[in-house]
């Protein structure tokens, strides 16, 4: 169980325990690495690879689904939906890749408005990523199931409806967004036209630590969002309703808010988490449905930001804008994917483009990580495309595997962990 320490010495712990992983080898527990960053500290990380060479070990799994891999120290954790309905937990191990733990946890269809044939062929009811530390996991559904297990023999520790409890979910393409796992806390995000809050409950029990709604201003589907909470310092940095804003980590209270991600489109809505940087700058997308250059990214100045921050944005990029990719930070740059393949890299600062360049064999819609000096891309089609982490687009590999990879790449200890609809690859040098 985890331990029942005050939260504020419970984030400091966290925080020395990630430095000193850092320092070595890390775990991936969650969507995006510890904090949501995508940046790994890791070096001598692969370059390339194919199905014959630096494949560590590769797994066939049961049922198909989009969930990004959460890697301990032992296991690897994925959720998946079998053709029936019925939602599953996997637990891997990670040295080998063979299943040690397969768990039913219910069963249900995404409840979601828009066509079918916009969405069934890569979002389903496991596509939000589940978390893994030490021996527990906790698992996210679009169905408003969240769950917590023990990995070592599969026991349930509790269970949860969130649309039962919270309130009915209206978004047009179904709940996608994952949880965030900070100290003892566990935080959900609910965008939607029907119920919308952030909440966060004790990791331990599933009870409820404190619970605010989010209520901004935004039209059509604009209230829709499927990001995911991202941790900056001592705040919970929440993208959607045409706004980013920051929550205080232990209480809940709104820090600072801005605006600016309206785009010239009924079908508006926001995919792409939050991008927090070294620099104090927080990057912000909304959106690019159908292309056209309706999306828009922003960044905001929140180094002591309190309040409305609408006036201190000190950028935006409204062309070549991501869809559904979330951007990475690194080196004092911005890297972002367009899901036709067009990657653009601008000064965080400044906003000043770089570079824009047209990869091969998209479409992108995994979000972007980092690591070793290098930012990885990986295209639904099975491409990886390794760039240099700097403003030249110097592209080092680009790597194939067979499969359709929705999923977000995960950097642990040497290896990356690319996960396809049905199999998942373990590549290391």
């Amino acid at each position: 169980m985890l331990n029942r320490l005050p939260a504020t010495l419970t984030f400091g712990i966290a925080f020395v325990v990630l430095v000193t992983k850092s320092a070595s080898a890390e775990t991936w527990p969650q969507f995006r690495g510890t904090t949501g960053s995508g940046v790994s500290s890791e070096s001598d990380l692969p370059t390339e690879w194919s199905e014959s060479n630096n494949v560590l070990w590769k797994t066939d799994l049961p049922g198909f689904a989009n969930s990004s891999p959460a890697v301990t120290e032992k296991y690897v954790v994925l959720t998946t939906q079998a053709k029936d309905d019925s939602l599953w937990v996997l637990v891997l191990d990670r040295k080998t890749g063979a299943v040690r733990q397969k768990i039913n946890v219910g069963k249900g269809k995404l409840a979601a408005k828009g066509p079918a044939n916009l969405y069934a062929h890569r979002h389903n009811a496991a596509t939000p990523s589940p978390i893994a530390q030490d021996d527990r996991v906790w698992a996210f559904f679009g169905t408003g199931l969240l769950v917590c297990l023990n990995a070592g023999n599969g026991d349930v520790v509790w269970k949860k409806d969130m649309v039962k409890e919270y309130g009915v979910y209206d978004i047009t393409f179904g709940m996608g967004s994952s949880p965030r796992l900070w100290g003892d806390q566990l935080y959900v995000s609910c965008l939607t036209k029907g119920a919308t809050y952030i909440v966060a409950l004790d990791a331990a029990t599933g009870s409820e630590k404190w619970k605010v709604d989010r209520t901004l201003p935004a039209k059509d589907d604009g209230p829709d969002a499927y990001s995911t909470p991202i941790v900056a310092g001592n705040q919970l940095l929440i993208s959607g309703s045409d706004h980013v804003n920051a929550y205080n980590l232990l209480t809940g209270k709104q820090e600072w808010v801005c605006d600016g991600l309206t785009i010239d489109s009924p079908y508006g809505r926001v995919i792409a988490s939050p991008v927090p940087t070294p620099e104090g700058i927080v990057i912000a997308a909304s959106g690019n449905p159908g292309g056209g250059g309706k999306g828009r990214v922003i960044a905001v100045n929140t180094v002591d930001g309190k309040g409305d921050l609408s006036s201190r944005k000190v950028w935006t990029q409204p062309k070549s804008s991501p869809d559904s990719s979330t951007p990475v930070a690194l080196n004092g740059l911005v890297f972002m994917a367009a899901d036709n393949g067009v990657v653009t890299c601008v000064d965080v600062k400044t906003g000043d483009v770089k570079y824009t360049k047209r990869l091969s064999k998209g479409p992108y819609h995994a979000a972007l990580v980092a690591g070793d000096n290098k930012i990885y891309l990986q295209s639904s089609t099975g491409t990886c495309t390794v760039l240099q982490a700097d403003d030249t687009g110097k592209v080092l590999a680009e790597n194939t595997l067979p499969g359709q990879f929705y999923a977000t790449p995960a950097i642990s200890d040497g290896v990356i962990f690319l996960r396809a609809y049905e199999r998942i690859f373990a590549i290391a040098q």
